[in-house]
C-alpha cells in the first residue's frame, strides 16, 4: 500500500500541473495551427530551466489560461534535445533544421522564451521570461482578438476584456481531418458525447457541425 501511495504522489503532480493540450513538437504545432485556424505558441525550454517548470506548474495550470489556450491556440513546449528535425519557412524556402539550429534561428538566449505565430505560420512576436497567469491572460486575449492590429498592449490592458475565443467551423479535407484526430490531444470525433465547448470536435456531418457551433464550441472541424 505504501508503494502505491508513493507512486501516486509521483504521478499526481504531473497530472495536476500539466496542460492537456500541450504538444512537444514544432512542426505539429504549426501544422495544427494552420488546419484549425488557431494561433500557435511555441515555448522554447531547457531541461534545467527552473522558470520553465514554474510557468508550466503555475501559469498553465490556471483555469482561464487553459480555457483561452484550448479555445484559440495550439501550444507546444520544445527543447534543444528534441529528436529529429523541424521545418520552417525562411523566405520562400522550407528549411529543415535540427532543434539546436532552430533555437539559433529564433535567437533563443534564455528560457523560457515563447514565440507566437499567426494562423498562417508567420512570426507574430516573442515573449522572453516567466509570465504569471494574471499577465498571460491579457496577452492571450490581445493576440486572440488580434487587437495588435489596431492598438498597443498597454492601451488594451487598460480596458476590460472577457474575450475567450471565436467559435467557428473549419472545413478540411480527409488528410487534414485525420491529422487533427491523430495529433491534437484535445480533439475528439463527435459521436453524441457530452459537449465541452473547449474540445476540438470533429464531424463528417454538416448539421452536426452546425449544432455544435450553436452550443458554443470554439472549434468544429468538418470534413468537407
Amino acid at each position: 500500500m505504501k508503494k502505491i501511495i508513493f507512486v501516486l504522489m509521483l504521478v499526481l503532480p504531473a497530472m495536476v500541473f500539466s496542460y492537456a493540450g500541450m504538444l512537444d513538437d514544432f512542426d505539429t504545432a504549426i501544422r495544427l495551427s494552420q488546419i484549425e485556424d488557431k494561433e500557435a505558441i511555441v515555448m522554447f525550454s531547457d531541461t534545467s530551466c527552473v522558470y520553465c517548470v514554474k510557468f508550466v506548474k503555475e501559469t498553465l495550470s490556471d483555469e482561464t489560461v487553459q480555457d483561452l489556450l484550448r479555445a484559440g491556440f495550439v501550444f507546444s513546449q520544445i527543447y534543444k534535445s528534441n529528436p529529429g528535425t523541424a521545418s520552417y519557412m525562411v523566405g520562400e524556402e522550407l528549411k529543415e533544421m535540427t532543434y539546436n539550429d532552430l533555437y539559433a534561428y529564433f535567437q533563443i538566449r534564455g528560457t523560457p522564451t515563447l514565440w507566437f505565430f499567426t494562423t498562417e505560420g508567420a512570426l507574430l512576436t516573442n515573449l522572453p521570461g516567466f509570465v504569471p497567469a494574471n499577465d498571460f491572460v491579457p496577452i492571450l486575449r490581445f493576440i486572440g482578438e488580434k487587437a495588435y492590429e489596431s492598438t498597443t498592449f498597454d492601451v488594451f490592458r487598460g480596458k476590460t476584456s472577457d474575450y475567450m475565443g471565436k467559435a467557428k467551423i473549419v472545413r478540411v479535407n480527409e488528410e487534414e481531418y485525420n491529422y487533427v484526430l491523430e495529433n491534437d490531444p484535445i480533439a475528439l470525433e463527435y459521436e453524441g458525447q457530452e459537449v465541452d465547448i473547449y474540445t476540438v470536435w470533429l464531424t463528417r456531418d454538416e448539421s452536426t457541425a452546425e449544432e455544435l457551433l450553436e452550443k458554443g464550441v470554439f472549434r468544429v472541424i468538418l470534413l468537407n
